[in-house]
Parts: structure tokens; sequence; C-alpha cells
């Protein structure tokens, strides 16, 4: 597998999680994340990893030889195009890295929202807290993943 980092503008290692910013062919930024191991239970980035504060929600799950696993934010939505921070490579990696310990932190709590399953009330209970827990206040327009489990009614 070929990891976004090996095309990447830039690229930097922290705490044992390999970063990377690629400028696509569309002119846009696009940040990952790599861990040498997926962090969550959870395949891709559903579940619990709908809920992670970064520009747009995660858009980008592969996981790698060895079992390493890479996740990414794209900075190509509606609205981006006007959107100069955008452009910004140390806002890009400060996103990547933020990214990163949401994932991290979405561990503690995975086990408690997969066994909410079915309990949505539960659910907004638990990704509110986690939420909280970061210090953020988590917009779900800015999030198309879930932007979709609203409007579909699931959490």
């Amino acid at each position: 597998m070929e990891f976004p980092e090996n095309n990447a503008e830039k690229t930097w290692t922290k705490e044992g999680i390999t970063y990377s910013i690629v400028s696509h062919k569309f002119g846009h930024y696009c940040g990952y994340a790599r861990f040498s191991k997926r962090p969550t239970k959870t395949d891709g980035y559903n579940g619990i990893l709908t809920y992670v504060p970064v520009h747009g929600g995660i858009t980008y799950a592969r996981s790698g030889e060895g079992g390493s696993m890479v996740y990414g934010f794209d900075c190509n939505h509606a609205g981006d195009e006007g959107n100069p921070r955008l452009k910004s490579m140390d806002w890009i990696c400060s996103e990547c890295e933020r990214m990163a310990r949401a994932i991290l932190a979405t561990v503690s709590i995975e086990d408690e929202y997969l066994l909410a399953e079915g309990d949505n009330e539960k659910r907004a209970d638990i990704i509110q807290k986690y939420h909280d827990d970061l210090g953020i206040r988590f917009d779900v327009k800015n999030n198309f993943g879930a932007m979709i489990n609203l409007i579909s009614g699931s959490i």
C-alpha cells in the first residue's frame, strides 16, 4: 500500500504518529495521520469516529501492511475555496494533530458507544461527553458524516 506520506508536501512524526499533508491535483490540501496499528475496534471512519472534530469530518480511512491505519480529512468541501486558513500549512498541521488526539480519545469510550446501539439518546450523551472532554463545541455543519446521521435519525 502506498501511504499518503509517500506523496506528501510535508511529513512529520510526533509521539509515534506519522502525519502528512498532500496537495491534490484540484489544488486543495488533505491532512493525514498514520497510526502504527488501528486504534479503534471500528473499521473505517464510522461509529464513534464519525464525531471526531476535524474539518469536514474524517473522509479517508485505510489500513496498511503490518496493521497500520491512516485517517485523513480534506479541504475540498462546499465553501472551502474561499477560506484562507485552508491554504495555511500551519493550520493544516495543527488540524492533523488535533484529529489524531481526538481519534485516540475515542478509544476509552468506544465500547460504551457500541453497547448503546439502538439507543440514540444514550449515544448522544456519550458523544456530548466526548466533545466536552475534548473541550470543543462540535459543529455538525462541519462534519458530513454527522450531518447524514442527524438527517437519517441515527447516531
